[in-house]
């Protein structure tokens, strides 16, 4: 509480929260180690310190996201919008950042593929249509061929840097060279085709493109959270002062 009033005395006009996936289970899967209730606790407290605005920021097309997943996005997004609307609120705007789930190398989500373009733009169509009748509620959207990019060189090897001067010499337009690579690969079967990273899971026994990097992180431990998010459970938070079992510290 003493939080939320120093934010809003201070003119903090928006604050942002990151609920990051509307449903108890997909937070399970992502290990987000935050419950409904308490999200929307913070609501409350920051609409009692005075916050004028929140921004609450999602992810969609997490593994094993299903519509249902989706439409519990909106669900929390109303039931804070509730509070944002009250007496006590002086705007009561609110603004969701959604954005496609991008697999990063070093996580236990990286053997994982990036959801097709056409079904994350079907979820984010399901979802605008869920909170286009409540007001004061701004949907930003991220292109999935923007998370397809952003994927691609996340989970690429040393060839995308011949895709990268593709683009170059076509003057940054990426997405037309992406195409052509596309449609080279199925007429010839020896050419790389991007989708090979952005939207294929990687096997467990596989050895990744970024594995010759040592970056503190013990691969089994991120193996292991992958199974376990997979299964939905969660690891509480480490104690860094005793914990040693993803041999960063």
């Amino acid at each position: 509480p003493d939080l939320a009033r120093a934010v809003g005395q201070n003119n903090n006009h928006s604050v942002t929260i990151a609920p990051e996936a509307g449903s108890e289970r997909m937070r399970r899967v992502i290990n987000k180690n935050l419950t409904e209730p308490e999200i929307l606790r913070a609501a409350d407290l920051l609409v009692g310190g005075g916050v004028h605005a929140l921004k609450l920021y999602f992810m969609i097309g997490l593994p094993t996201e299903t519509y249902e997943d989706v439409e519990a996005i909106a669900s929390l997004t109303q039931k804070i919008h509730a509070r944002f609307s009250g007496k006590q609120a002086k705007v009561g705007g609110i603004t969701l950042s959604v954005n496609a789930f991008v697999p990063k190398p070093w996580t236990p989500l990286q053997w994982e593929p990036m959801e097709g373009i056409a079904s994350l733009r079907q979820k984010m169509t399901l979802l605008r249509k869920q909170l286009a009748r409540l007001p004061r509620v701004k949907v930003d959207t991220e292109s999935p061929r923007e998370a397809y990019y952003q994927t691609l060189l996340s989970r690429g090897d040393r060839r995308v840097g011949q895709l990268l001067q593709d683009v170059q010499q076509h003057d940054g337009d990426w997405w037309r060279v992406v195409q052509r690579w596309r449609r080279e690969a199925k007429r010839q079967p020896e050419r790389l085709n991007p989708d090979f990273f952005v939207h294929r899971r990687y096997d467990s026994e596989e050895r990744l493109p970024w594995d010759f990097i040592d970056h503190g992180v013990n691969k089994h431990y991120l193996w292991v959270e992958w199974r376990k998010a997979l299964l939905e459970r969660q690891t509480p938070p480490c104690d860094v002062t005793s914990c040693h079992s993803c041999a960063a510290c």
